[in-house]
């Protein structure tokens, strides 16, 4: 099977589980109200986490960076 038609049937693949699953959701539509409130606040708050983790990884690497420039003057005032 070449690259194009195995494009083809991922793509087709994926079209035809997202109309399934919207049928599936348009047809309990009623049932699925109250969750979209607990979904979006589980949202929020998962957004709220991956900011606060990426704050956290940029602080990390700026330290790091920091120290990496002192460590470097230091050394370098040494062989000098």
């Amino acid at each position: 099977m070449s690259n194009s038609k195995k494009s083809w049937a991922i793509w087709l693949g994926g079209l035809a589980a997202g109309i399934a699953a919207g049928a599936v959701i348009y047809q309990n539509r009623e049932k699925l109200g109250p969750q979209k409130e607990k979904l979006s606040k589980l949202l929020a708050e998962l957004q709220k986490t991956g900011e606060e983790i990426g704050q956290k990884i940029k602080q990390a690497g700026l330290e790091r960076v920091e120290r990496g420039k002192a460590l470097t003057k230091s050394i370098t005032d040494q062989v000098n």
